[in-house]
């Protein structure tokens, strides 16, 4: 595995680990609402902020991921390039 996917695999990680805390503290919050506490406004805008934040990471994360693959894409291109390259130098040292 290249350390191109490893690093998109280990950005996915984080995303989910970020995207589980976040949702874990929403239902907790939504729980406590539930059950009759009141939530203040400061903690709802905390709320609000928190979900704002996770989609823009989400968004973030969609546009990493098109990158990681256009330059996986490319380098794959590279590298074949480069070996038609070799072949034929190759080619013409043994003719």
């Amino acid at each position: 595995m290249s350390r191109l996917q490893n690093a998109g695999e280990r950005l996915e990680n984080a995303l989910a680990t970020l995207e589980q805390a976040v949702e874990s503290r929403l239902a907790r919050s939504e729980a406590a609402l539930q059950s009759g506490e009141s939530e203040s406004a400061a903690a709802q805008a905390r709320s609000a902020e928190m979900r704002a934040q996770l989609d823009a990471l989400k968004h973030d994360y969609d546009v990493l991921a098109q990158v990681t693959e256009t330059v996986s894409q490319r380098l794959d291109g590279a590298v074949g390039q480069l070996r038609v390259v070799l072949s034929d130098e190759t080619e013409r040292k043994q003719a």
